[in-house]
């Protein structure tokens, strides 16, 4: 089970719309280009799993007032926990 194109789509220009700015820290930059190249490449490590999952979780209050498809989020945001629990 891996993301499909859409859900890489949706979480990839979503994460970047959000963290790919000057305003955020070069780590969080490093961690958004390193995400990006594993979903690119279908090859997310558990790390990149984790990472993803966290910043859903704390962008999610975006969610609503900004993103206009939502269901898409909790969906890809649904799918990083089970790629995280299929992991284990």
């Amino acid at each position: 089970m891996f993301y499909t194109q859409e859900e890489a789509a949706v979480l990839g220009g979503f994460l970047s719309s959000y963290l790919n700015r000057g305003s955020a820290s070069g780590l969080v930059r490093e961690e958004l280009a390193r995400f990006q190249v594993g979903l690119e490449q279908g090859c997310l490590q558990k790390a990149e799993l984790l990472w993803a999952e966290q910043t859903l979780l704390a962008l999610k209050p975006f969610w609503w007032e900004e993103w206009e498809d939502h269901r898409a989020l909790m969906s890809a945001l649904l799918k990083t926990q089970a790629l995280l629990r299929a992991d284990k």
